[in-house]
């Protein structure tokens, strides 16, 4: 009898640090709301972007990592302990250095500050990143170019609600991946990648 009630008790305690939670919360820039910032589950595909307001809500677990990420933003993390609204003020990111070259030769090195030159340039960031194309795409097939090869690649679709429509996972596939969302209406959504357990830059796609 003691064993039984010893079981109950181990199986009532998982249960109960397993149980879903709901959380909800807003991202926003001091008072500004931020729109299609991507609020994540960390190490899994569970996710949603925020809608027009800055808001999110999504299943999540008690312990859980919450990962927020928005393009020109210092990404930010939280360990969920409450089912109460969250609010998340996002901190501006410094821009990367650059440079600006010249056809005469000139170069020069700048961090964000205004250049003027009359003559034409171009800009390198001198970083390479992932690439969808065509984005837009009229279809709405898109091609995924990553960057490195990777051994295992998830990647999660969300639309403008923030509900995840589209997932896929893919061993040894190489570089590039194919992002069918021919069946879902125009619109934008937002690619989420998870590459060899690291969460890659989300990326905006535009069906149009």
């Amino acid at each position: 009898m003691k064993k039984m009630t010893l079981f109950s008790i181990a199986v009532c305690f998982t249960l109960i640090t397993t149980a879903q939670i709901s959380v909800s919360g807003i991202v926003s820039n001091d008072s500004i709301p931020l729109e299609s910032a991507n609020v994540i589950i960390k190490n899994s595909l569970n996710g949603v972007a925020t809608n027009s307001k800055g808001e999110f809500k999504l299943e999540a677990k008690k312990g859980d990592t919450l990962s927020v990420s928005y393009l020109g933003y210092k990404p930010q993390e939280f360990v969920i302990n409450k089912t109460e609204q969250i609010e998340i003020k996002l901190k501006e990111d410094a821009l990367n250095e650059v440079v600006v070259v010249a056809y005469s030769g000139h170069r020069c090195w700048t961090t964000g500050c205004g250049v003027s030159i009359s003559y034409n340039t171009y800009w390198d960031t001198n970083v390479e990143k992932n690439k969808l194309y065509p984005n837009p795409s009229s279809n709405g097939i898109f091609q995924l170019k990553l960057v490195e090869n990777y051994d295992e690649v998830k990647i999660s679709v969300a639309n403008m609600s923030g509900q995840i429509i589209w997932n896929s996972s893919s061993q040894k596939l190489g570089k590039k991946i194919t992002i069918d969302l021919s069946q879902f209406s125009t619109g934008i959504y937002i690619i989420n990648i998870i590459a060899d357990g690291k969460r890659l830059e989300p990326i905006k796609a535009v069906k149009g």
